[in-house]
């Protein structure tokens, strides 16, 4: 098989070849002249043909020229829509979107109506889940996820950072409360690193001993569980603040001792590069945005 020329080099031929002209193909293809002049040369000098007549002013092909430039359009034009396919939407009004468990139930789902207020063009259908999923062979759009950022093979957008706070419904607690009278209140627990960094935090603060609490509840991969369960009155708990702050403007989860710790993780918009060119992704994602700002 013979080796292609630069690709480069056909790019420039083709324009010069389009438009008879190297001046002009230099301005189309934001290059100087000496340049397609200099790319032409090459591509003529491994092919071993002259491809163009230089003339004081224009320039015209030689029957080499004229055999060779429907093959490099061919080649161009498939090139196009071969890129093309990439962003072209197959379905168009219905966006795929893959949420992390918490944020699904306890934000997006109770707002989704606003953004079908707006669009009622596009319809949503939310895949809860846990798990980071593969896009590759699937009709997901965009990930909605809660993490350092970092996802192999895609392109990642922040939304908004996070915080933990020690949060207990108020029939539970009297005015005078300290953190040592929390010995004496039911605990629940969602274990894992993040939750796990906050809860030492505040331990650490207040001098107070882990194993002296009463764990009545504990729940891996969970947040919306030990949220039920607060907001039941079941006990008190370490949250995260984007997900509870309804609650505690409408007083009824209690955030205890102003204490608050940075959440390793955040919120990220998640997707193959080229999802971010749909439209309904713009849509959304220019909804989210303008949504996630009503946070404070």
């Amino acid at each position: 098989m013979n080796k292609l020329p630069p690709l480069n080099s056909l790019r420039y031929f083709l324009v010069a070849a389009q438009t008879l002209s190297f001046k002009q193909a230099a301005e189309e293809l934001f290059v100087t002249q000496a340049a397609i002049s200099q790319h032409i040369k090459t591509l003529e000098s491994h092919l071993g043909v002259q491809l163009f007549i230089r003339g004081t002013r224009r320039v015209s092909l030689t029957e080499d020229g004229k055999r060779l430039m429907p093959h490099i359009q061919a080649g161009f034009d498939s090139f196009n829509k071969g890129v093309a396919l990439l962003s072209e939407d197959a379905n168009p009004d219905v966006l795929n979107v893959t949420v992390v468990e918490s944020l699904s139930t306890r934000w997006l789902v109770p707002r989704l109506q606003f953004f079908q207020e707006q669009h009622p063009e596009i319809r949503v259908r939310l895949e809860p889940c846990n798990r980071v999923k593969d896009f590759s062979g699937t009709d997901i759009d965009l990930a909605l996820r809660f993490g350092e950022g970092e996802y192999i093979g895609l392109e990642s957008r922040f939304l908004l950072k996070d915080k933990y706070v020690l949060v207990c419904h108020p029939s539970l607690i009297k005015s005078s409360l300290t953190p040592q009278d929390l010995y004496q209140l039911p605990l629940l627990e969602e274990s894992g690193p993040v939750t796990g960094e906050a809860w030492q935090s505040f331990l650490t603060r207040y001098n107070l001993k882990e194993n002296s609490f009463k764990k009545v509840l504990e729940v891996d991969d969970s947040t919306v569980t030990i949220i039920d369960a607060a907001l039941a009155g079941q006990g008190f708990a370490m949250l995260r603040y984007n997900l509870i702050y309804q609650q505690i403007q409408r007083g009824q989860l209690i955030s205890l001792f102003d204490f608050s710790h940075p959440s390793a993780y955040s919120y990220y918009l998640v997707a193959p590069s080229h999802h971010f060119s749909k439209q309904k992704v713009q849509l959304f994602e220019k909804w989210l945005i303008e949504s996630l700002a009503e946070i404070h």
